[in-house]
């Protein structure tokens, strides 16, 4: 029996498995070991204890300390480690920026563009943590997550992904299932979300033409794909940027493909 990659949990987010994928050298991705999601506020005390049923070991954060402050984890057991940063606002691209007009929809597909293309950089010590979290995980689960589970989330599965050598357009795919694995719209208006983790509050977001909007919550994989293009223009492969920029051990990396390849 196949796995479920999309988990549907009473007030989840664009809950999912990243196990299953095959790598170029025809080892797969376990199942059960890596998790992406959305804001986990939400979660009835079943869902909670489903999560938790899944042998979680770490939850890696990648929101702010703001949004964690508004959107609360669940409390989760004490063997359960929690990963969280609090290093500054990132750059948005709705902030301050005038996103009306007839070119709207252009102008905020540039800026996530954009914004694609520095969070590799500018997000540092959190994708570094992401391999500190899956390591101490072990043969445990591991949730990574930010309030859509797209954006930081995305480039944050995309490397981990990558250090386990699974093909580019898998991890596009993987990225794109946003698209259909969530209606971040709803999550939005139903939440008041702090604007997906793009602004700082809910209005910039509500208050966009329905294109600039579309731009801005879809999944366009030009936009991991420009994540990964500027990680390779600054050195060469992601696995170079794994160990210059995050400063990821080779061990840890081999432990990673020990314990999540099967």
């Amino acid at each position: 029996m196949i796995p479920t990659r999309v988990l549907s949990l009473a007030g989840s987010c664009n809950f999912r498995d990243c196990g299953g994928y095959t790598t170029l050298q025809g080892a797969r991705v376990r199942w059960g070991r890596l998790y992406r999601s959305g804001v986990l506020q939400g979660l009835s005390t079943a869902a909670t204890a489903s999560v938790e049923a899944l042998g979680l070991r770490a939850v890696c954060d990648l929101r702010r300390n703001a949004e964690r402050a508004r959107y609360p984890n669940p409390a989760f057991s004490a063997h359960v480690r929690r990963f969280e940063w609090d290093t500054g606002q990132e750059a948005s691209p709705l902030r301050d920026q005038d996103l009306a007009g007839e070119a709207a929809a252009t102008r905020a597909r540039e800026r996530m563009l954009r914004m694609y293309e520095r969070m590799p950089f500018e997000l540092r010590p959190r994708f570094a943590g992401v391999f500190e979290a899956l390591a101490h995980a072990g043969d445990g689960a591991t949730i990574v997550h930010c309030m859509a589970g797209k954006d930081r989330t995305g480039v944050a599965i995309a490397l981990v992904l990558s250090a386990l050598d699974v093909p580019r357009n898998a991890i596009l795919a993987d990225y794109a299932l946003t698209n259909e694995a969530v209606n971040l719209r709803v999550q939005i208006t139903q939440r008041k979300a702090a604007g997906a983790g793009l602004a700082a509050s809910a209005e910039p977001l509500l208050s966009l033409s329905e294109a600039a909007l579309d731009a801005v919550l879809a999944a366009h994989p030009e936009y991991l794909l420009a994540s990964l293009e500027a990680i390779e223009a600054r050195h060469g492969s992601v696995h170079a940027y794994l160990r210059a920029e995050l400063a990821v051990p080779e061990s840890t990396l081999a432990r990673l493909r020990e314990t999540m390849l099967e």
